[in-house]
């Protein structure tokens, strides 16, 4: 279970958020959380819930919040009434060493303190690359305005000390940068929070050295004006004499504010450049134009955003090219992306994905961290990775992802990188996502794919029978390169011993094969994935003449009713097996199944289901049905919809 109070007051567990309340049990919960195993008293609890003027069912009231919270967070922590009023308490640390992972209960302001605390014994100890990662993981354990959602009294009363240790171990951090020569990076990040905090002369201070380590000596003098003046009009006094011996050891140009090299201290993780560059996009990488200026539009100009890290994502069934498509996206960014691109396969559509944990791994390993350096705990290692991530500009490719739940933690949330999804799901739950959904080619793109491969003059000799084999690929790229490569290896063929081939919808799939590269094996891996429910709708809904189909058609075929059968065919369309094509005139959608997974699916129905339940299902489909109509209902003898 996971308890935070740096930003939204919540709760967790695992990955389901448990529902507090309003703001009096937000504000409850906190002051509990805050009081660290103290009691908290009625009369504390009254001001920060009502401030000076509580009702007279301010002790009933109280009582109602501490039951509740009992209700919401039990048994990993209790809720205990002890005069003169409550705390809380959680199970206590097995020892000194033990990780976040380890614990049953962790809550982010004492992670923060205890990586705060790890940081600057390192900082202690000469260690500044340690020293600037660990901090970076303690400040990327706030994720927005502290104390979210309580009340005013309690806001004002813990905010500012709150916010004040936050800002301490982020210049601690700053210092820890400047040691390790990173100051040009810092200017940008400092000037923005000396304009937020200007009467703060540490930042100050911090800028002033930046920019001299920079040879802007001018710039480094008006920056301590500013701040002079700034000081002057709000609080009437001059700046401290730290800030005062900086001024004029910038005007000398005292040797001691050059940046010394530190020597590489033994176990530090380098993290910079990948080793391993992505894989290169298709030399003959054909069409999608649209979708490749709209994701490169979002992820450019990196350095420029200070919100949310840009996240695109791909979309679309087996086969339609979306890993293509993410490598030109990718190649094209690659000038704006100094700290590198980093390609990791999340194997979503396999039988053993990547953990979350992993792939982080992955990333840091290709970023350049030793195997020995990687934390073993999840939870460590997901503060390490953000606080890697935070400061540099890399674009992480992350191909194949299986759902939300595996890529949540990857997203860095805020900062310079830049990630791009490939997925056959939606990815719908991903907040602030809208996903670039891939299709079939056009007639004219995949006429220019397939030409690429088999040569323009075997097209132009027989265009008809060059058509006719693009349709029998119904434009998926995936199948028409396949085809394409059939003919280039086998130059003697005219074109329509292929197309001859490729006729019969049931032999299809199997003559869709080269080499290690089957069609068969990426539609059995999307189709394997599907939910039984899903599977079995696919399967029976490949047996009808038509490819296309309404919910109606869908719940006789499958004995659902109609709401169920909804839902069935969303998972079909979550998984782009299936599309909505085309509204019927009556308000009811007409879906479609993808001709080659219909194909495949065809085979697939005689060796996954029965022939009864083949036999029965199309049966209920053709027999006749009695309609009656009921208000603004309309019946028949199994299903209900309305009219409109």
């Amino acid at each position: 279970m996971r308890f935070q109070i740096l930003g939204p007051v919540e709760a967790w567990q695992g990955q389901t958020q448990i529902l507090l309340g309003g703001p009096k049990l937000r504000t409850a919960f906190a002051a509990l959380l805050l009081a660290r195993g103290r009691v908290v008293s009625n009369s504390q609890l009254t001001s920060l819930l009502w401030g000076e003027v509580p009702p007279a069912t301010w002790a009933a009231q109280i009582h109602t919040y501490m039951s509740r919270l009992r209700q919401s967070i039990g048994p990993a922590a209790q809720v205990i009434r002890q005069r003169p009023g409550y705390l809380l308490r959680m199970p206590p640390a097995r020892s000194s060493h033990e990780t976040a992972l380890d614990r049953q209960v962790t809550v982010d302001f004492l992670e923060f303190e205890r990586l705060a605390a790890q940081g600057r014994a390192a900082a202690n100890a000469g260690d500044a690359a340690a020293a600037s990662e660990i901090l970076r993981a303690a400040l990327a354990t706030w994720i927005g305005p502290v104390l979210g959602g309580v009340t005013d009294p309690l806001a004002e009363y813990e905010r500012p000390h709150l916010e004040e240790s936050r800002l301490s171990v982020l210049e601690e951090r700053i210092d820890a940068d400047l040691a390790l020569g990173r100051h040009g990076e810092l200017i940008a990040e400092l000037i923005e929070l000396t304009t937020v905090h200007p009467l703060r002369e540490r930042l100050r201070g911090q800028l002033m050295t930046a920019l001299y380590r920079c040879d802007r000596q001018a710039d480094a003098l008006a920056v301590f004006q500013e701040g002079r003046q700034a000081l002057a009009e709000s609080l009437g006094i001059d700046p401290g004499p730290t800030l005062r011996n900086l001024h004029q050891a910038v005007l000398v140009n005292d040797p001691a504010l050059a940046h010394r090299a530190q020597p590489p201290t033994a176990g530090t993780a380098n993290v910079g450049t990948p080793h391993v560059p992505p894989p290169a996009p298709p030399a003959d990488f054909t069409g999608r134009q649209a979708q490749v200026s709209e994701l490169r539009e979002l992820l450019s100009s990196p350095g420029k955003r200070t919100g949310p890290s840009a996240v695109g994502a791909i979309v679309g069934m087996p086969g339609v090219g979306k890993t293509a498509v993410a490598l030109q996206v990718a190649h094209g960014l690659a000038a704006q992306y100094p700290d590198g691109q980093v390609f990791v396969d999340l194997r979503g559509s396999r039988s053993d994905p990547l953990t979350a944990a992993e792939a982080m791994g992955e990333i840091l390993s290709l970023l350049g961290m030793g195997k020995a350096d990687l934390p073993a705990g999840d939870e460590r290692r997901g503060e390490l990775y953000r606080g890697h991530l935070l400061s540099r500009k890399a674009l992480l490719i992350l191909d194949d992802v299986a759902d939300e739940a595996q890529v949540r933690t990857l997203l860095p949330g805020v900062g310079s990188c830049g990630v791009l999804l490939t997925s056959r799901t939606r990815l719908s739950a991903l907040p602030g996502i809208r996903p670039v959904s891939l299709g079939a080619f056009s007639p004219d793109d995949a006429q220019q794919l397939l030409q690429s491969i088999v040569g323009a003059e075997r097209m132009a000799a027989q265009p008809e029978e060059a058509r006719a084999i693009i349709e029998c690929c119904a434009r998926l790229p995936l199948a028409v390169r396949i085809a394409g490569s059939r003919l280039a290896a086998r130059p003697q063929w005219p074109l329509d011993r292929l197309t001859k081939r490729l006729a019969d919808p049931l032999l299809r799939i199997g003559e869709l094969r080269i080499a290690d590269l089957a069609l068969s094996d990426v539609l059995a891996s999307g189709y394997d994935r599907l939910p039984p429910p899903a599977r079995r709708a696919l399967r029976l809904l490949s047996l009808i003449e038509s490819p296309a189909f309404s919910t109606w058609t869908a719940a006789l075929l499958l004995d659902l009713p109609l709401d169920a059968a909804d839902d069935v065919i969303d998972q079909l369309l979550a998984a782009h097996v299936a599309d909505l094509v085309q509204d019927d005139g009556t308000g009811q959608p007409v879906y479609a199944l993808h001709g080659l997974m219909r194909s495949y699916v065809r085979g697939r129905a005689a060796v996954d289901g029965s022939a009864a339940e083949r036999r029965e299902a199309l049966e209920r489909l053709n027999r006749p049905t009695r309609v009656s109509y009921r208000g603004d209902e309309c019946t028949d003898d199994r299903h209900q919809w309305p009219l409109d």
